[in-house]
């Protein structure tokens, strides 16, 4: 078995054409995890980036047993972050089906908000992973430093930097911190050549695999909608980096996947 640790599905429907939303969109989430669990793929973790989306990513972990959410404000959108915003989504995170804080987290490659406003916004959800208990999710891009500095105020449950494109120094630097590493479809990419030699250096312990679906389709799939289905794909590249067989690899990285979102843990009921 495999497990997704980022997968937007809720944004799955909306990249058909035309778009589906309402029942029909439902009904496309669960062909595509019909699909995920025919290859082996189980559980999925849905991360939220906007306040608009986060109550359809509670709404699709809700609907299925294998899916988990994941509550944040993206970097693109931290100017969406203001005085009360902390008290908002720490209602959120009191769901039941929240097994962690993100998508947040740093990007000075795009800068679609100011870097003050991402460095606050990233701040508060780290102390609300503090907080609550639960592991972040982080995006990275070009801000290897600040990300670095900030990295301690995420507490005793760690976390991951997902989709990981970034240097040797920040991955090594994370993992010491006790944070995992998690690989897209971007490993498998014939020009992640730099990548597939970062992900080697990563101790196969601390790695995860996911999708970001429905972006980053992975080889033979690319320029199509991603989806859950193909994180076998990134597993593969994975795989023949660390020099494992596939089962080794599913096997490790859905033990690591476990430990750091403790699914089981915390399904158990609301926490107050």
């Amino acid at each position: 078995m495999l497990v997704d640790t980022h997968c937007h599905l809720d944004m799955l429907p909306r990249w058909l054409e035309p778009p589906l939303q309402g029942d029909a969109a439902h009904a496309e989430i669960a062909s595509v995890l019909e699909r995920a669990r025919e290859r082996g793929v189980g559980p999925v973790l849905n991360p939220g980036v906007t306040w608009a989306e986060m109550p359809g990513v509670v709404e699709v972990a809700e609907r299925h047993a294998d899916v988990w959410a994941a509550v944040g404000i993206h970097p693109h959108e931290a100017e969406t972050w203001q005085d009360g915003s902390l008290d908002r989504l720490r209602e959120l995170a009191r769901h039941p089906r929240v097994m962690a804080i993100g998508e947040t987290g740093l990007d000075y490659y795009y800068e679609h908000a100011s870097r003050d406003a991402q460095i606050r916004a990233f701040r508060e959800q780290l102390d609300l992973a503090r907080e609550r208990d639960l592991p972040v999710i982080i995006h990275t891009r070009d801000a290897e430093a600040d990300t670095l500095d900030l990295l301690p105020e995420a507490g005793p449950a760690g976390g991951v930097l997902h989709c990981f494109t970034g240097t040797a120094e920040l991955a090594l630097a994370a993992v010491e911190r006790g944070f995992m590493v998690s690989f897209s479809g971007i490993v498998a990419f014939k020009k992640s050549q730099d990548l597939r030699e970062v992900a080697r250096q990563v101790p196969l312990s601390y790695t995860l695999v996911e999708t970001d679906a429905p972006f980053l389709a992975p080889p033979p799939h690319r320029g199509k909608r991603n989806e859950p289905t193909w994180v076998v794909h990134v597993a593969e590249a994975l795989a023949e980096v660390h020099g494992v067989d596939l089962e080794t690899l599913a096997r490790v990285t859905t033990e690591n996947a476990r430990r750091l979102f403790r699914f089981t843990e915390r399904t158990a009921g609301a926490r107050p």
